[in-house]
C-alpha cells in the first residue's frame, strides 16, 4: 500500500494580492497625477512601475539521501520521494524605473521572489502469502520526506538608450550596468524506517534520517541589454512590439551547509516483549558543517510580445535565469549544484508623469 500526501500553501492567494495591491497603488498614483499629465500623449512617462508573475520551472538539484537499505528494499516509494525536487511554482516580481525628462538615461530597482515546497508520506508493506503467519507482515517501509526552496533577487541598474535601426524598425536599445544581489535557501528532511521480518523469530530494523539546510548569499556587478522593436500600430491607439534582452552577473558570496544524518541497523531475535534486547549491528552518525567563499556566474535572457500605450504596457513572454554552482548540494562532502528559473511570464507596467 502506498499513500502520498502533498501539502500546498496559499501562494496563489498571496501572489494575486501582491499583484493586485501593487497595480492598485500604481493606478492610484497615476490617477492622482492625471491633472499634470493631461498631455501625456505628447510626452513620455518619467516613472514606470512594473509587476510580473512567472511560472518558474525550478531546477534545484541536491544529493539524494539514499542509504543502502533503501536501494536494496523491495519497496520503491522512499527512493522516489528522496529523489524528488520541490515543484515548480509562481515567482513574483516588481520593478520601478525612473527616466528624467529629455534624457536617454534610466535608473531602475527590481525584485524577484519565489518559494516552493513538497511534503510526502509513504507506507508500504507485504504479508506472508499463506500458512499460520499469513496475517503478519513480512516487511514494511515507512518514510516521510520534505523539501523546500526560497530565492530572492534584487537588482539596481543605470542604463542608457542608444537606439538602433534593425530589421527596418527603430529599436529602443538600453545597455545597463549595476549591482545584483541573490539569496537562495534550501532545506531537506527525510526519515525512513524499514523492517524485513522472518515471522515470528527475528527481524532487522533499518532507520535513516537526514536534516539539511543550505544557503547562498552573493552580490556583484551586473550588465544587461534590453531592446524593443515596434511591429505594428502606434502608442496612441496601441502598438504591438517584440521585446528581448540578455543579462549577466558575477556574484561573490558564501555557501553554507548545516546538516545531520544517521543510518542504523538493528537486529531483533524475537517479537516478544520479554525477548532479548535489540542488538545494534551498524550505526553511522554525522553532522556536517561547511562554509565556503565562492564566485557564481549568472546568465539570463528573455523574449516577449508586448502591447504598448503611452502610459501602459502588457507583456507575455518567456524568461530564463541560470546561477552556476550556486548551492552546495552535497551531504557528507561538498558538491556544487546549479540553480535556474525559467518559464513563461506575464507583466503589466504603468507610466506616471511626463
Amino acid at each position: 500500500m502506498s499513500e502520498l500526501i502533498v501539502n500546498t500553501d496559499n501562494r496563489a492567494t498571496i501572489r494575486w494580492k501582491l499583484l493586485t495591491g501593487a497595480s492598485a497603488l500604481a493606478l492610484a498614483s497615476y490617477l492622482s497625477s492625471a491633472g499634470m499629465a493631461h498631455a501625456a500623449d505628447s510626452g513620455r512617462p518619467v516613472i514606470w512601475f512594473e509587476a510580473d508573475g512567472q511560472f518558474s520551472l525550478l531546477s534545484a538539484d541536491n544529493e539524494a539521501f539514499l542509504p543502502s537499505f533503501v536501494l536494496n528494499s523491495p519497496f520503491g516509494d522512499a527512493a522516489k520521494a528522496a529523489r524528488k525536487k520541490p515543484p515548480s511554482e509562481w515567482d513574483d516580481g516588481a520593478k520601478l524605473s525612473f527616466q528624467p525628462p529629455d534624457s536617454d538615461w534610466t535608473m531602475s530597482l527590481g525584485v524577484k521572489y519565489g518559494k516552493s515546497s513538497r511534503h510526502e508520506v509513504n507506507y508500504q508493506q507485504t504479508k506472508h502469502r499463506a500458512g499460520p503467519y499469513s496475517a503478519y507482515f513480512s516487511a514494511y517501509q515507512d518514510s516521510k520526506s520534505s523539501s523546500g526552496e526560497k530565492h530572492l533577487i534584487l537588482d539596481f541598474q543605470a542604463g542608457k538608450d542608444f537606439g538602433l535601426g534593425m530589421f527596418g524598425h527603430d529599436v529602443n536599445s538600453v545597455v545597463s550596468a549595476g549591482v545584483r544581489y541573490a539569496q537562495f535557501d534550501s532545506r531537506n528532511d527525510v526519515n525512513i524506517k524499514s523492517i524485513t521480518a522472518a515471522v515470528p523469530k527475528s527481524y532487522y530494523i533499518f532507520h535513516g534520517a537526514l536534516e539539511a539546510k543550505r544557503e547562498f548569499r552573493g552580490v556583484g556587478p551586473s550588465l544587461s541589454w534590453d531592446a524593443s522593436a515596434d511591429l505594428a500600430g502606434n502608442l496612441t491607439d496601441g502598438s504591438l512590439a517584440f521585446d528581448w534582452g540578455v543579462n549577466g552577473a558575477l556574484l561573490f558570496g558564501r555557501q553554507r551547509v548545516k546538516g545531520h544524518y544517521e543510518k542504523t541497523k538493528l537486529y531483533q531475535s524475537s517479537y516478544a516483549y520479554s525477548g532479548p534486547p535489540q542488538t545494534v549491528t551498524y550505526r553511522t552518525i554525522a553532522s556536517p558543517r561547511r562554509s565556503k567563499n565562492v564566485t557564481v556566474p549568472n546568465l539570463g535572457a528573455y523574449a516577449a510580445l508586448s502591447l504598448r500605450y503611452t502610459n501602459a504596457k502588457v507583456s507575455l513572454g518567456y524568461r530564463a535565469d541560470y546561477f552556476f554552482g550556486a548551492i552546495d548540494g552535497g551531504i557528507a562532502t561538498a558538491k556544487k549544484e546549479n540553480r535556474s528559473f525559467n518559464g513563461p511570464y506575464a507583466s503589466i507596467s504603468i507610466g506616471i508623469g511626463d
